[in-house]
């Protein structure tokens, strides 16, 4: 089947859904069957429901079938051939109408059936019938009767809607080749383009030039470092015009065309002694490709005196090849976007399974100066105990310092993120009305970013960045990536910090002297914590407790030297299988329990199974135990989530202990 934009057949547009349920509509409505024939006769389409009685007389009888089919097709090819409705009583004395319609050249006829005109009409249809040969036919339903000025009035009514709805589609069709052809004329150079936009340029003019017969045509493109607007693309059956032309910013045809002109003429007067190479020319045109407010390049029509459509056609030519390259543009930077937020979630991950505290800040922040393209940065601590912000990792300028650099919480631009916990950008160091201080003679520009290092609403160090590799200012989506990765970055280390510091944390009482895992006090307190920071931030958090299968048996079966090496065997395991971020205690006697931050439902499941499935192991019994064979190790594990399961600490214990 053809395209139905196309049109070229109506066997096509009768397809449409649209075209059958609004055929459907007027036969329900008006009472007629409607058919849809071809010029050669063949049905195109018929409307369910409604069956005049002919279609039950064609079915019982084969004879009338072939009297009524031949004089249907008879009283539609005579309305093609007339061109004009006609309404006649068919071969069964039913009330028939006939419309030939036409459709971008097809033609076609709608065939409307009806009922008897009379009840004289009727028992002259059943003779016929009975005629041919069928000596009964059933009639359940009441008869309806049409008239030949009701079947002309319906005639009229169906004529007058399907010939809007077709002129309506023709006008579509017409419109939709007419917008091919201008889309083919202005926007399709953007296709080849690729990753190259200025070729956008170079079709601009070859396109301009065929569509208007323009025979010197060039682009003058902005070169920023240099101030000027320099020709990059041309076409002159002239040799000689072909040559480099530039034009410097302070120009008063570039002023004109930056404030918003949408040419210049260089008939009208131009005070300017720099545009000496007018002299000699015919008349010559310049036109805006503009960005924004920023004017991109200038287009360039020499010797030839252009109309007003012209023009009109040419500025729409101009803003088209702008609005090509601004999308390219916009595009690009959106897919940055995408890679740099990626970026944060790679970089979290390479971070996470790092052990060493001092390499761990160090990696924060080298990944961080990547992330953001910075030259220089530190990493600072709060030391809690003396109120200082100590400085623990240190790229670019600091690389000389031997000493830790120690300032004060409140005290320059560091110690005042520490105090108020609150991000600072700033543009240009010297300006700001936050900072107002000289850029110092070691940075080579005057933006920097400092954000906090904060888990929860306490704040742990702060993070400084500064000298963008490309010389640019640091900006809000700067801000936004660095302030995410911080985030995670924050979590990190205090989870290396509680990871590391086991043995100080045992002088602290808050672990388990057996097994080295974090104690059931601390625990609660932990988990406190945990809860109200996933609370406040809406994130989930998962908590899993795990219980030793018939370890009590064991236990007193092998003695309580065997069970203790069996529950070192289960921390260590836990310990092993277990996210770097994650908590895990003893509970008590063979009972363990993880807390999981950031961790839905879903996910605590897939890990709960990883510690269930490593927990599988066969364990030999102690000397002595002749005969017997190695004791399988299974364990028990229950899972509960904040907040589908409970939004404080002893309902989430409660739960996940059931």
């Amino acid at each position: 089947m053809l395209n139905v934009i196309t049109g070229e057949h109506l066997q096509d547009l009768f397809g449409v859904e649209s075209w059958r349920d609004h055929f459907t509509a007027l036969s329900e409505s008006l009472g007629f069957s409607l058919s849809i024939y071809s010029k050669t006769g063949k049905l195109l389409f018929v409307t369910p429901g409604t069956i005049p009685f002919c279609y039950r007389f064609q079915s019982a009888s084969s004879n009338f079938k072939s009297q009524c089919e031949a004089s249907c097709y008879s009283f539609m090819m005579n309305t093609l051939t007339t061109g004009k409705p006609d309404v006649s009583k068919c071969y069964a004395k039913i009330m028939c109408f006939a419309i030939p319609i036409e459709y971008l050249g097809d033609k076609a006829v709608i065939l409307g059936q009806g009922s008897f005109a009379s009840y004289d009409d009727f028992r002259e249809s059943m003779n016929i019938v009975a005629a041919t040969g069928l000596d009964t036919f059933s009639i359940t339903a009441p008869l309806t009767f049409t008239s030949y000025q009701q079947t002309w009035k319906v005639c009229g009514l169906v004529a007058d809607s399907v010939k809007r709805l077709l002129q309506n589609s023709q006008e579509t069709v017409h419109l939709r080749k007419k917008f091919e052809t201008l889309k083919n004329i202005i926007g399709m150079w953007g296709d080849t383009a690729g990753d190259r936009p200025e070729l956008l340029y170079r079709d601009l003019i070859s396109r301009l030039s065929t569509l208007l017969e323009i025979d010197c045509i060039a682009v003058l493109a902005h070169e920023r470092h240099q101030q000027r607007y320099t020709s990059l693309y041309s076409i002159s059956l002239d040799r000689e015009a072909n040559e480099i032309i530039s034009i410097d910013e302070e120009n008063s045809i570039v002023k004109d065309l930056a404030q918003g002109k949408p040419f210049v003429l260089s008939a009208e007067p131009v005070q300017d002694p720099a545009a000496d190479f007018l002299n000699g020319m015919g008349a010559l045109y310049f036109f805006p490709v503009s960005i924004g407010k920023d004017l991109e390049a200038i287009l360039r029509i020499t010797d030839r005196r252009l109309t007003e459509t012209d023009r009109r056609i040419i500025t729409a030519f101009c803003r088209q090849t702008a609005l090509a390259i601004e999308n390219h543009r916009l595009q690009q930077q959106l897919y940055g976007k995408f890679d740099r937020f990626a970026a944060i979630s790679e970089l979290t991950n390479s971070i996470t399974p790092i052990q060493n505290f001092d390499t761990l800040i160090q990696t924060i922040l080298d990944r961080s100066a990547e992330l953001l393209k910075a030259e220089q940065g530190s990493l600072m601590l709060l030391d809690h105990d003396s109120d200082t912000l100590l400085l623990e990792a240190k790229k670019g300028i600091f690389d000389g310092v031997t000493q830790k650099l120690k300032i004060n919480r409140g005290e320059g631009i560091a110690g005042r993120v520490a105090e108020f916990g609150e991000a600072l950008l700033v543009e240009n160091v010297e300006n700001d009305p936050r900072v107002k201080q000289k850029n110092r003679g070691h940075y080579k520009t005057p933006s920097f970013i400092s954000v906090p290092l904060k888990i929860g609403d306490r704040i742990i160090g702060v993070l400084n960045l500064a000298d963008k590799t490309t010389g640019e200012v640091f900006d809000e989506e700067d801000l936004k990536l660095i302030q995410s990765f911080a985030t995670h970055a924050a979590v990190v280390m205090e989870r290396n910090v509680f990871f590391n510091k086991t043995e100080e944390l045992k002088k602290l009482t808050i672990t388990d002297p057996l097994t080295g895992l974090l104690n059931r006090r601390y625990l609660h307190e932990r988990l406190r914590d945990e809860l109200a920071r996933s609370e406040r931030y809406g994130h989930c958090l998962s908590l899993v407790m795990l219980d030793v299968d018939g370890f009590k048996l064991s236990n007193d079966t092998f003695g309580h030297p065997f069970g203790d090496q069996l529950l070192k065997g289960m921390a260590e395991t836990l310990l092993n299988t277990v996210r770097s971020m994650d908590i895990v205690a003893r509970y008590g006697g063979d009972e363990f329990m993880m807390i999981l931050p950031e961790t839905d439902e879903p996910l605590a499941v897939d890990i709960a199974e990883r510690v269930r499935s490593k927990m599988i192991k066969k364990v030999e019994l102690p000397p002595g135990e002749t005969g017997a064979e190695p004791m399988v190790l299974t364990s028990s594990i229950g899972i509960v989530c904040f907040p589908k399961h409970g939004n404080s600490v002893d309902v989430l214990l409660e739960k996940v202990d059931k």
